[in-house]
């Protein structure tokens, strides 16, 4: 079967490659201009006071992104998961600026607010895929103002195309590739009068693991399977009243994370630029079963004033077994799991007022979110044997070689349940003065409103040993705990917008966000002291335009973020746990930096572009236990951002016979894991560890000269890096099971579309 896909693949790269003769047409590659909806009106991304980088539809074909997580790279000070580990599916987390996510609890929120057409997406569910997308916008900095809940860091905005009344149209897409690829996608847009149109896109994405499993356990670590589709209805009522209806529905069957043990005593490939692993995980994957329902209505009041309602509910089910030890030794089996099942009802309701002199958004948001999570460890009775060993200085391995014979094939489930109800309401304005022809002042305030009610529920389990201790290892509460509380902020911006010639701006701003304060899934303590909200002030200087007769685009931003009580997720064990858990701590950051975007056009058919960033952050934590169970007293640390940049290119050469785009991207990261407080001697061993990341990716279309027909053949990671995360894991300082993550391997493959 692999070898007819192969054969497949090479009969189209054929067919590609014929298709190439020389010297007529080419794609001009002028820059366009991207409208975009970061301060909740239609604008031009260039004239906007708020640093805010796009990622458009073209931009996704020449990555071959199916998310985030493809895209980052692309976008200064971005980072989507634990950097090479990634996040997953389900418990992904965005990072904008060096401050992430607390994403292993309910009871808390993301930093960075997401949003999927014009509606505010949980944490389990912003990793959805990009069919049929319009753009991306990502916008940095606090943007409690007109977007409130979480936007304390940034917000991620993803706007699908909207149904069309000017004509039939629609395309069907094929993606081949490497590792039994499979990718197809379609999108019919249909006029249903002249007032009435529907919109259609479906996709299915499937991958074979790219790390070769050796283990007993399926599916293999890092398969893909998912399916995406969204249907939307829009009718133009009148010339003052249109409205917008949309479903989507998300299918998840992953296999879950890769991680790559590297321990030589539990191991038997310990080294991961082998690209082997064993999982024994019973029962893992990674799943998502997701539906979503949008209603919008826009409505003309008069000539200078206009009102926006939306309306939407989602829900969702995840499932999340991943194997903690990385090998297939049952002697230190540790598994965990987080299943999830909540829903969230969104409202807002948007006045716009366009005036000569000023141009006011006002209006409200309110969201009621129902969460249940449960979090299970699992262990052999070998792992205890290997914690107790740890702990006792007994030699590792020598409990097992005594005992394991008895205990084999014994396994134990601590589980922790949480319910939450949540309410979250705002009430925001946000008001733009014009000064003169060149000079703007923006003002904008919110208030924001947030409510929880949460429970912690870990039943004692029967192993033997938390019978007769009366606790369990791990998860502990004192039967069925709750807690309520509400927390309220109000937060707002200063901008002052300067037009330095008619195609270039700069602007200078003060603003400040807020996340809600929220509970520790893990930690029952913060029932009686809660974690305290996340609040962001930033004072930043931008730079953006077209210069030099719009031969090249730019947008510099210098920015101060200082963070009151950031939710930092960290490894602790308390001297009443048995091992280290995930725990939310709360950490007050001093974040400096820049961010650089240039595209740079030598010819009308030749394009450079350029994304940099640089940061220096300085943390001050509160009191906490290590993973180590150490008692560290209140610390600081001053760290730089590692050195980041993504080179690209497009060109698009005359030929005889239709359009040639060659597109060419090289991404750079500096890898100073080695200095970081977890580090540890004995990492300098592994393979691939300390090595920078370097990406080299290129993708060559050519499209028939009516435009109906595009083939394309692309490759990725050419240079065959094999950089590889710093080790971490659960059971990786108690027991030594440490695990890696590491980059994809050489990938490649053929793209068709046929557009009508």
């Amino acid at each position: 079967m692999k070898s007819m896909k192969r054969n497949r693949i090479a009969y189209a790269i054929g067919l590609a490659v014929l298709g190439t003769p020389s010297a007529y047409a080419a794609k001009n590659l002028a820059l366009e201009e991207v409208v975009v909806t970061a301060q909740k009106r239609e604008q031009s991304a260039m004239t906007v006071p708020v640093t805010v980088d796009t990622f458009t539809n073209q931009d996704l074909e020449n990555t071959g992104a199916l998310n985030m997580e493809d895209i980052q790279a692309y976008i200064p000070g971005l980072k989507v998961g634990d950097g090479v580990r990634g996040g997953g599916t389900t418990q992904s987390s965005f990072i904008i600026r060096g401050i992430d996510s607390s994403n292993i609890s309910t009871g808390g929120d993301p930093s960075v607010a997401t949003f999927l057409d014009g509606v505010y997406l949980p944490r389990a569910a912003i990793t959805v895929p990009f069919s049929d997308m319009e753009r991306v916008e990502v916008l940095k900095g606090p943007q409690g103002t007109l977007f409130g809940r979480n936007a304390a860091a940034g917000v991620v905005s993803f706007i699908p195309n909207a149904p069309s009344l000017e004509e039939t149209e629609g395309f069907a897409m094929a993606k081949l590739g490497t590792y039994n690829l499979f990718r197809v996608e379609g999108m019919s847009n249909v006029p249903l009068s002249d007032s009435l149109a529907l919109r259609l896109n479906v996709l299915h994405n499937q991958r074979d693991a790219v790390i070769d499993n050796k283990g007993t356990a399926s599916p293999d670590p890092g398969e893909q399977d998912n399916q995406f589709a969204r249907l939307a209805l829009r009718w133009e009522t009148n010339d003052k009243l249109s409205m917008q209806f949309a479903y989507d529905i998300d299918r998840v069957d992953n296999g879950p994370q890769a991680r790559l043990s590297i321990s030589e005593e539990f191991s038997n490939y310990p080294d991961p630029t082998d690209r082997k692993l064993e999982t024994d995980a019973i029962g893992g994957g990674e799943t998502r079963d997701m539906q979503g329902f949008t209603g919008k209505l826009w409505y003309e009041l008069n000539d200078v004033s206009s009102m926006t309602l939306i309306a939407s509910y989602r829900a969702f089910e995840t499932y999340n077994l991943q194997d903690e030890d990385a090998t297939a030794d049952e002697s230190v089996y540790v598994d965990t799991n987080n299943i999830e099942d909540s829903d969230i009802a969104y409202f807002e309701m948007q006045f716009n007022v366009a005036l000569d002199w000023v141009d006011a958004v006002f209006g409200a948001n309110y969201s009621r979110e129902d969460t249940y999570q449960q979090t299970a460890l699992t262990f052999s009775y070998g792992a205890v044997l290997e914690l107790a060993s740890g702990m006792a200085s007994i030699p590792q391995g020598l409990l097992n070689s005594l005992l394991g014979g008895v205990v084999a094939g014994n396994y134990v489930t601590e589980t922790m349940t949480n319910e939450g109800d949540f309410e979250s309401y705002g009430l925001f304005t946000d008001l733009d003065f014009t000064i003169n022809d060149r000079l703007n002042i923006i003002t904008g305030l919110r208030y924001s409103n947030d409510k929880k009610s949460f429970s912690w529920d870990a039943p004692l389990t029967d192993f033997v040993l938390s019978q007769l201790l009366q606790e369990n290892f791990f998860f502990n509460s004192d039967g069925l705990e709750s807690a309520s509380k509400s927390w309220d902020k109000i937060t707002g911006r200063v901008v002052a917008n300067y037009q330095i010639t008619d195609g270039a701006m700069a602007f200078l701003s003060y603003s400040t966000g807020y996340k809600s304060g929220g509970y520790d899934s893990l930690n029952t303590g913060t029932r009686t002291a809660p974690l305290d909200p996340e609040v962001v002030s930033n004072i930043e200087f931008g730079v953006k335009g077209d210069f030099f007769d719009s031969r090249l685009r730019s947008q510099v931003a210098l920015f101060n973020m200082i963070i009151d009580d950031r939710q930092e997720a960290i490894e602790s064990r308390t001297p009443e746990s048995n091992g280290a858990v995930p725990t939310v701590i709360n950490t007050d950051e001093d974040i400096q930096g820049i961010e650089l975007t240039a595209d740079w056009l030598a010819s009308d058919n030749l394009r450079f572009g350029l994304i940099y960033t640089y940061r220096e952050q300085e943390s001050s934590r509160e009191a906490y236990y290590n993973a180590q169970g150490e008692f560290v007293i209140a610390d600081q640390l001053n760290v730089s951002s590692p050195q980041e940049y993504t080179l690209t290119m497009d060109w698009s050469p005359e030929i005889s016979n239709g359009l040639l785009l060659f597109h060419v991207d090289y991404i750079y990261e500096e890898n100073t894991e080695p200095g970081n407080e977890d580090h540890q001697a004995f990492f300098n061993m592994v393979n691939g560890y300390g090595d920078d990341t370097q990406l080299l990716n290129a993708r060559v279309a050519w499209s028939t000269p009516s435009g109906g027909y595009e083939m394309a053949l692309w490759g990725k990671n050419l240079l065959g890096n094999d950089r590889v995360s710093q080790p971490g894991g659960l059971t990786g300082t108690d027991i030594g099971t440490y695990h890696v993550g590491m980059v994809d391997p050489v990938t490649y493959g053929v793209d068709f579309k046929v557009i009508f």
